[in-house]
């Protein structure tokens, strides 16, 4: 059985299923190989693609064939508590981030760092944009990962923080003044317009919110950027 195994360990997949080897027997030997890291062969991927070439590739025309090979080849999961490793562009995550998801989609490409943003009204419509058939293969390669917005309440969130945190009183009162009722968001930044200084530390506040908000995205999707934000001092990409 050893002898055997070896044997196996020694070849590709095709070359595996030309000896004869069973289905069963030749998928389970290149998956233990694989998850053993003995066979740079056997990943599952390499599993699955190889068996659809032996028993079914022949059913398929080229183009057909070709298609479900890329599928079958796609990304692996990661395993458990192993974080991917992402160039992340900190400045494209968080303006999706802080994006209106009723005009934009928004997808992390985790081979690149960089976000595509797709217009939700022009899917396929124009040459610009992926189409739809294109995106849902990406998505299920594991090569595009659907950035939601934080939403309007986070961010008023952090103006009522921020508003707490100063010191003139009577500046206090105006920001929370304007943080009531509708149209919240623009009296905050008008008021700020008359204090230059206390605007500027608004604006590094809401990055270190942002930066925070960002970082556990990308732990919640098991990512570990590999840049860090501008501000950080680490350029990305």
């Amino acid at each position: 059985m050893q002898r055997y195994r070896a044997m196996l360990l020694a070849r590709s997949p095709e070359e595996r299923l030309k000896m004869g080897c069973s289905m069963g027997a030749t998928a389970r030997a290149l998956v233990r190989a694989s998850v053993l890291a003995r066979d740079p062969h056997a990943s599952p991927a390499a599993v699955r693609r190889a068996l659809f070439l032996r028993f079914y590739g022949d059913e398929f025309e080229a183009t057909a064939r070709e298609r479900i090979l890329a599928w079958l080849g796609r990304d692996e999961p990661r395993p458990a508590g192993l974080p991917r490793r992402v160039p992340v562009n900190w400045d494209d995550l968080e303006m999706a981030l802080t994006s209106n998801p009723a005009e934009w989609s928004f997808y992390l490409d985790v081979r690149t760092g960089e976000v595509q943003m797709v217009p939700i009204d022009r899917l396929g419509e124009d040459d610009d944009w992926p189409s739809e058939e294109d995106l849902d293969d990406a998505l299920a390669a594991g090569h595009l990962i659907p950035v939601e917005p934080l939403g309007s309440r986070i961010e008023y969130g952090w103006m009522a923080e921020f508003a707490e945190t100063v010191g003139d009183a009577r500046l206090r009162d105006r920001l929370e003044v304007a943080l009531d009722g509708r149209g919240a968001f623009r009296r905050f930044k008008n008021v700020l317009l008359d204090f230059p200084a206390e605007r500027e530390r608004w604006f590094a506040f809401r990055d270190e919110r942002l930066h925070a908000a960002a970082r556990e995205w990308l732990a919640e999707q098991g990512i570990e950027p590999t840049t860090q934000p501008l501000e950080e001092g680490t350029a990305n990409g």
